[in-house]
């Protein structure tokens, strides 16, 4: 009968990863391995009267290594963060920036004007500007006397 050599640090470690992914904790990891998964950019999604303005947190990455596309109402941002090591780099004591590719997406709730969306990238942060439909704007309703 073979013999299953059980580590009870591993079990900490698995209900640790699902913690810090599911709450996003920025505190250091108890049992660091050395291998970090890739982070998703933090993102802002807020409403005005005229647009939907989504606003996400891409520091150190270039306006080409990112890709913004609209897909009936939801917001698709892809990109890809470049390792800024070189080959030269045999071992790191800590590595905490992340390198590879993220995707994220964002359904909107209303109908939007696909022709006029805007996304501009400035100081890390990228900010796209949905417009919504006329139809999904509030409108002022004046109230007649009777």
């Amino acid at each position: 009968m073979p013999v299953a050599h059980w580590n009870p640090w591993t079990e900490f470690e698995t209900f640790e990863h699902v913690l810090n992914r599911a709450l996003d904790l920025p505190f250091p990891r108890l049992f660091d391995s050395g291998h970090h998964e890739p982070r998703q950019p933090h993102a802002d999604v807020y409403e005005t009267d005229a647009a939907y303005v989504v606003e996400v947190d891409l520091p150190g990455i270039t306006i080409h290594d990112i890709s913004v596309r609209l897909e009936g109402t939801t917001v698709v941002i892809a990109g890809q963060r470049q390792s800024t090591h070189s080959g030269s780099v045999n071992h790191h004591a800590r590595v905490e920036r992340p390198c590879g590719t993220f995707q994220r997406a964002f359904t909107l709730p209303t109908a939007v004007k696909r022709d006029e969306v805007q996304a501009t990238y400035a100081n890390g942060v990228l900010t796209i500007t949905v417009p919504k439909a006329d139809a999904a704007r509030p409108r002022q309703i004046t109230i007649q006397a009777a």
